[in-house]
């Protein structure tokens, strides 16, 4: 017989439960983006535009796409894993070192700078137009944001981690589940009504997300508002 193989393997126990956020972004029209000729050339340009907006919602750094340049300061969390996923990246975020828990001040400055960027987003696309000379690149972003509990799986004789926890599978079907609006963060992230309702962010239940029945979310309310009837009651209702 053969030599056994097999495509990825783990050490046999995972790590112990890590409270984390999970944050997952998708850009609208990457599939026809990358179906034109001689995008190898264009499409790490592109995304390395993305990726820097993105690191300077996490790391800090000025962020360009304000209508007044302003700097973004870091965020007080811990980015412990980055993963492109073909036509986004998932990030897990942890506490600070030190710290077992996040500041709900934190994650809300976080969510209001990722908000911005999706808002401001064309001011993304306008920049790696200087270096991608196609028409149709991705127009748009959508951010999904949960927070729960991760588990770390290691690859033995690497020091690769992979992540697997309920809050990355809600993220990821949040940032897909209303395509009209580009920012749905979970409830979960425990962020207090006065400042959700000071920076225009309401709570409205999800009622369609497969796996997550009746999932409390977060919506920035003039989004929310601008959607169609028959939309809002398709896919929402409000809490009770």
């Amino acid at each position: 017989m053969g030599k056994s193989t097999t495509t990825f393997s783990f050490t046999d126990k995972a790590s112990h439960p890590k409270n984390a956020v999970a944050l997952i972004y998708d850009l609208t029209g990457f599939s026809q983006f990358f179906n034109q000729p001689d995008v190898q050339n264009y499409v790490p340009t592109f995304l390395n535009c993305v990726s820097e907006a993105m690191g300077i919602c996490l790391f800090g750094g000025e962020a360009y796409w304000q209508s007044k340049n302003s700097k973004i300061v870091a965020p007080d969390v811990r980015v412990a894993h980055e993963k492109f996923t073909g036509d986004g990246a998932l990030y897990i975020l942890l506490p600070p070192s030190g710290s077992s828990d996040f500041k709900a001040s934190e994650l809300q400055y976080l969510c209001n700078s990722l908000w911005n960027l999706k808002r401001n987003f064309n001011k993304v696309v306008s920049r790696s137009l200087e270096r991608v000379p196609v028409v149709e690149v991705p127009r748009g972003i959508r951010f999904g944001v949960s927070r729960g509990s991760v588990y770390e799986l290691q690859k033995p004789g690497t020091v690769a981690r992979e992540y697997i926890g309920f809050c990355i599978n809600l993220a990821s079907r949040l940032q897909s589940y209303c395509r009209d609006l580009g920012f749905i963060a979970s409830a979960r992230l425990m962020l207090s009504d006065k400042e959700l309702t000071k920076h225009g962010y309401i709570k409205v239940i999800a009622t369609q997300i497969r796996g997550f029945p009746s999932e409390l979310v977060l919506v920035d309310n003039k989004e929310y508002t601008a959607l169609s009837d028959e939309t809002r009651s398709q896919l929402f209702r409000d809490p009770e």
